[in-house]
């Protein structure tokens, strides 16, 4: 059986394919035939640096996933937590216990199905933390990324206003997907611009790329929300004297998640598969990731 190997933390060139055992599940797993397997930056960081997840080398990557169960043929897509998971899904067959699986959506090939559930979990779950009205004003900080564009149309599905901090080429895909105001990623404060063009504060802002918590706060209305998926740095007092809540999200999997990611799907979100690699090029699929401006997400496919 091929798969992935990490025998040592570092570069996209430790990625090394290799012949590997073939798993044998437990009483509360199931084997499953790989099709696909998302790419994400928690791949690169617990690449280079395992000591935050509790991994010990050699060990797998790839945590969102889609393929078939073995005994049944039955389609499914999965995920798996970011930290203690010693090996994952870039593999050709991985046993997986039944918590992280659920049903894969008709709608859905491997590959879409691949690109959604790390990042369209991690959405759904930063605005289940922030209890927003319909009509209310989200910015969004890096809308056109993975988990950015996912975000996006479901915050338009709820009812909520997007602004979206975002490069000249992707203002009208986001437009597109729901974006009620795009905004010049390179001003020197986006919230700042967003709270002149709309003359009101925001009701809440969400950062997925870093450093752009602490600098929208003063545009945060009192008692309003604020969600990061990066760090919470800086000087964050603001937050008490204005009453807003805030947020550090880290997305936490099982099936209920996918059956509600599910739902959306139902509703019509849809990731942008930016482009795909096969197993043997996974060390290519992080360094393009690595070297940003994805629009979207990169898939490795079995």
């Amino acid at each position: 059986m091929r798969g992935v190997l990490v025998e040592r933390p570092g570069g996209p060139e430790v990625l090394t394919l290799a012949d590997l055992a073939e798993p044998v599940p437990g009483p509360d797993s199931v084997l499953v035939e790989v099709e696909a397997v998302g790419v994400n930056p928690v791949d690169i960081g617990n690449r280079t640096d395992p000591s935050w997840a509790g991994l010990v080398p050699p060990y797998i990557l790839g945590y969102e996933f889609a393929g078939r169960v073995v005994e049944t043929g039955e389609p499914i897509w999965g995920l798996l937590p970011v930290q203690g998971v010693q090996y994952g899904a870039l593999v050709e067959r991985i046993a997986v216990p039944r918590e992280y699986l659920a049903p894969r959506p008709p709608e859905l090939d491997p590959i879409v199905a691949a690109a959604l559930p790390m990042a369209g979990c991690t959405a759904q779950q930063v605005l289940q933390r922030m209890p927003l009205a319909a009509g209310s004003w989200l910015l969004v900080h890096g809308a056109a990324g993975g988990v950015g564009h996912l975000l996006v149309q479901m915050a338009h599905r709820r009812g909520l206003r997007v602004a979206a901090a975002a490069r000249h080429d992707d203002r009208r895909r986001l437009e597109e997907l729901g974006v009620d105001l795009w905004l010049d990623r390179s001003e020197p404060s986006p919230a700042q611009a967003a709270v002149d063009k709309l003359g009101n504060e925001l009701d809440a802002v969400v950062d997925l790329v870093g450093g752009q918590l602490e600098p929208s706060l003063p545009y945060v209305r009192v008692g309003g929300h604020a969600a990061t998926i990066v760090d919470l740095s800086g000087d964050l007092e603001l937050a008490i004297d204005r009453n807003i809540d805030l947020h550090g999200v880290l997305m936490r999997p099982g099936r209920d998640r996918l059956y509600q990611l599910a739902s959306a799907i139902s509703a019509g979100v849809r990731p942008h598969v930016t482009d795909t690699y096969p197993l043997e090029r996974v060390a290519d699929a992080h360094r393009r990731l690595e070297a940003g401006r994805v629009g979207g997400k990169l898939v490795v496919t079995l």
